[in-house]
């Protein structure tokens, strides 16, 4: 303050006094602490975008820390620093005489942490001051440092300037103070992430707003744009800043846009709500991204963004007789799994064999292939199957849909294995290499295609959500990606003998490891539930599957004998029979 303002309050201090307005002090305060300083409050603001965040500056006493009724109209300045409503103007409010505090809204319609550094008008504001109170009580005692429990990364880096007031120092409380307002963004999920349907046949994509306590929130716009080459709109390209296509949730914190398609091909859209349009790359018919977010997000499509400010959200329809709608069963209310026991066993020729509730759909058997078959994957209707050779040719049978193959590429390693995504809409390869293929509604999740592997991958196994998948080499060693978890592996394990195969348990948080004497890893959740680890085979094991349930799991050798463990039932083999070549997989259920 200037010399000629303070000589004025201190005229009024006095006829405040005299009044009864302000406590009478036995002696004067020392000089540094005559007049007022400041305190703003919250010091710490966590609100959804477009809500309003009230400041209020409360003057007050620096020895007593009481309320100081202004001695004249006090104007207190606030400056905006950095996030969303960084460089936006300077703003204040006035402290009326005799009155203790004023009060200004702040909002922004953007997400982002703003820091507000306030001042009163006539002194110099600390530029230094960075520090923000542990309680947003003006008479706090505490000094003006957040403490560790409440985010502050180092406290021991406090200045001196922010240690407890002090008479006759010049240190906190002082006539300046900062506060935090962070604004995020409703929280969003469109179900279904993947949609199958023919051609005229109409798409719904349904959107859930959240809002920061993870509740379904009303009256909230979301937009949705597709990416370039989208066939709903062929030459679009990535222009968020104009949507294709919007709608405002209600009261249940939902709506729903709906689209048709007349022609063969993908839809990919990006949905958001926040009002700055998101960076979008890539097209439909690659893996686009949307604010670095990709089909399949952080949130395991669980039906809730994590975190719960996640504004962005990624989905796909497939149309036309390419992909035809393929009946996904579940286990939720009113429906009914398949039930039944059963497995098929391939050969290398792709001929077929089921058994139990297992039904033959076709074979190659008959069929001269350019290269022998390596493994087979079921729908989840159990109604057909997919065989996969060691050049990526696939064949589909029953209402297993053809999504594509490596076929008529050239390959750095063969194919070694293949997993069927949980609704049967698409399927992955995998190569000798740790290279992945990923086809239909599977989306890739990393490889090791670029890694110089100990031994090479022979298996495969996709979690439940299907956004993830386990690799698994030659010495045991377990590879993650996606939403799977590493529970361990045989990588640092001497083996009897190589391991052939994977299979995880229907958490996805484990899987059973299987050797070629059929010895047997559990890892997780996996139980273990028997071997032939001490059998003496007529030949090794080159495959397995579990039981539906999980608690059992079968094994098959090359003859085609079969080993039930567990809750897993014996439904017959080829051990007795001349194969005109050997088995190289099964799957089962």
């Amino acid at each position: 303050m200037t010399r000629s303002r303070w000589g004025t309050r201190a005229g009024c201090v006095a006829a405040l006094v005299a009044a009864a307005l302000l406590p009478a002090v036995t002696q004067a305060p020392p000089a540094a602490a005559v007049g007022e300083v400041l305190q703003v409050t919250p010091e710490i603001s966590s609100v959804q975008i477009g809500a309003t965040v009230t400041l209020t500056a409360h003057l007050f006493t620096p020895l007593s820390r009481t309320p100081f009724p202004a001695l004249i109209a006090t104007t207190v300045n606030f400056h905006f620093e950095s996030g969303p409503l960084g460089g936006a103007a300077d703003r204040s409010c006035e402290v009326m005489v005799a009155e203790t505090k004023c009060t200004l809204d702040v909002t922004s319609p953007s997400p982002g942490t703003t820091f507000v550094r306030s001042w009163i008008d006539g002194s110099t504001a600390d530029a230094g001051e960075g520090r923000l109170a542990a309680a947003d009580d003006p008479s706090s005692s505490q000094a003006d440092c957040l403490n560790a429990n409440e985010g502050e990364s180092d406290p021991a880096i406090c200045r001196s300037s922010d240690t407890p007031a002090t008479p006759g120092t010049a240190s906190e409380p002082d006539q300046t103070d900062v506060v935090r307002i962070s604004w995020s963004n409703y929280g969003l999920d469109v179900v279904p992430d993947n949609l199958v349907r023919a051609r005229g046949e109409t798409a719904g994509l349904t959107a859930t707003a959240y809002n920061l306590s993870g509740q379904p929130a009303a009256n909230v716009p979301v937009n949705f744009e597709y990416f370039d080459s989208s066939v709903s709109d062929p030459g679009g390209g990535n222009t968020p800043m104009s949507p294709d296509l919007r709608c405002t949730t209600g009261a249940a914190g939902t709506c729903t846009v709906t689209f048709a398609q007349a022609a063969d091909g993908v839809d990919l859209l990006c949905a958001w709500t926040a009002a700055t349009p998101p960076t979008m790359v890539g097209k439909a018919t690659d893996t686009g991204t949307c604010a670095g977010e990709t089909l399949v997000d952080l949130s395991a499509n669980d039906g809730v963004p994590s975190p719960i400010d996640d504004a962005v959200d990624v989905v796909r329809v497939l149309w036309g007789n390419a992909n035809p709608v393929i009946t996904t069963p579940t286990t939720g209310p009113g429906s009914t799994p398949p039930q039944g026991s059963g497995y098929w066993l391939v050969a290398s020729d792709g001929g077929i064999f089921a058994f139990g509730d297992a039904v033959f759909r076709g074979s190659t058997g008959a069929i001269k292939l350019n290269q022998p078959v390596v493994g087979m994957s079921a729908t989840p209707t159990r109604k057909g199957y997919f065989l996969v050779a060691s050049d990526g040719g696939i064949f589909a049978f029953g209402d297993a849909v053809f999504r594509g193959s490596t076929g008529a590429i050239k390959l750095n390693q063969p194919i070694v294995a293949m997993a069927a995504t949980p609704n049967g809409g698409g399927y992955f390869l995998v190569a000798r290499d740790g290279g992945i293929f990923a086809f239909g509604n599977a989306v890739f999740r990393g490889s090791t295609g670029a890694i110089k592997l100990a031994q090479p991958i022979v298996g495969m196994t996709v979690t439940p959500s299907g956004n993830g998948y386990f690799l698994v080499a030659a010495d045991g060693g377990v590879f993650a990606f996606g939403d799977a978890v590493f529970r361990g592996s045989t990588g640092a394990i001497k083996l009897a003998k190589p391991i052939v195969g994977i299979a995880a348990t229907p958490t996805g948080n484990g899987y059973h490891l299987v050797a070629s004497d059929g010895g047997i890893f559990a890892f997780g959740d996996a139980v273990f539930r028997g071997s032939t680890g001490a059998i003496k085979l007529n030949q090794p094991i080159v495959g397995m599957s579990r039981s539906s349930s999980g608690l059992g799991y079968r094994l098959v050798a090359s003859d085609g004998g079969v080993f039930a463990f567990g809750d897993a039932v014996f439904r017959g083999s080829t051990g007795a029979i001349r194969l005109n070549k050997p088995m190289v997989g099964m799957n089962g259920f």
